[in-house]
Formats: C-alpha cells, sequence, structure tokens
C-alpha cells in the first residue's frame, strides 16, 4: 500500500511540474506569435498575410483595377497592413493615442490609393466607401437604440411574471 502511494506521489509531481514547465513555455511563446496576428473583434485570428490578399481582392472587386495598377496598389497595401498591425501590437500607447495613429495610417492609405486610380474609379470607390460608412452608421445606430419590451394592457398575465 506504501508503494502504491509512493507511485502515486511521484506521478503527480511529475504531471504537476510538466503543467507548470508548459505554462512557462508557453508564456514566453505567445507574445510572438500575436505579433504576427491579428485579431478580429468577432475573435478570429487572422494572419497580415491574409488581410493583405483580402484588401487587394477587394479594392479588385470593387474598382476594376488593371495588371498595372494591382502592381503599384500592392506595396501601398503591404505597409499599410505592416503599420496598422504595428500600431495596434504597441502596448506603449493608449486608446486614443492608437485611434489616432490609425486614423493616419487610413487617411495616407486612401490618399496614396486615389492617387492611382483613374477619374472614374476614384469616383466609384467613393460611392462605396459612403455607402458602406453609412450601412455602419446605420447598424450602430440600431443597436445603440434602447429595446424596450412593452407589455400590452390585455395580456392575461401580470407584469411581473413576463
Amino acid at each position: 500500500m506504501y508503494v502504491m502511494n509512493a507511485k502515486i506521489l511521484i506521478y503527480s509531481i511529475v504531471i504537476s511540474l510538466a503543467g507548470v514547465l508548459a505554462d512557462a513555455s508557453f508564456a514566453q511563446t505567445a507574445p510572438q506569435q500575436s505579433a504576427a496576428l491579428a485579431v478580429t473583434p468577432s475573435g478570429r485570428v487572422r494572419k497580415p498575410e491574409s488581410i493583405k490578399r483580402a484588401k487587394l481582392t477587394r479594392l479588385k472587386k470593387d474598382v476594376a483595377l488593371d495588371e498595372q495598377q494591382v502592381q503599384a496598389v500592392t506595396p501601398i497595401i503591404d505597409s499599410y497592413v505592416t503599420a496598422v498591425q504595428t500600431v495596434k501590437n504597441d502596448a506603449s500607447l493608449d486608446s486614443h493615442t492608437r485611434r489616432l495613429k490609425l486614423s493616419d495610417l487610413r487617411k495616407r492609405y486612401d490618399s496614396d490609393v486615389d492617387a492611382l486610380l483613374k477619374p472614374e474609379q476614384q469616383q466609384k470607390l467613393a460611392s462605396i466607401r459612403a455607402e458602406r460608412l453609412a450601412r455602419l452608421r446605420g447598424a450602430r445606430a440600431a443597436s445603440e437604440t434602447p429595446r424596450t419590451a412593452e407589455v400590452p394592457e390585455s395580456s392575461p398575465i401580470p407584469p411581473a411574471v413576463q
């Protein structure tokens, strides 16, 4: 019986040490992994390369870029996504400063992209952006309105039960 208890004690110690060592090694590698990944508000993890591809695909679809424009816009997208990731991962920034920097990056990105587009493409992109902004603001306004469930006065169930 004492041999069995000793074995259980030894196994418990080994398992505990393995768990502690695994936590310590994970804690050291986690910041390196998160620096290269972006997390969406829904919790989905996206790599910068997939973000760059998605931005290029969306721009090609929205304004029908030709091959020369694709070649010119690719470095702009690359530098923008890299700069955004750097700002988002900078723990020394407070939320207000981070928001300002992201806004400045976005304005510079928009102006750089607009400089590459033809006038009709610029108009189309401007209308698409305005439509997306209106849709976003409409969704935000709808989610901010208080939703009160009013109880009809002729309800047979008392309001406290509903």
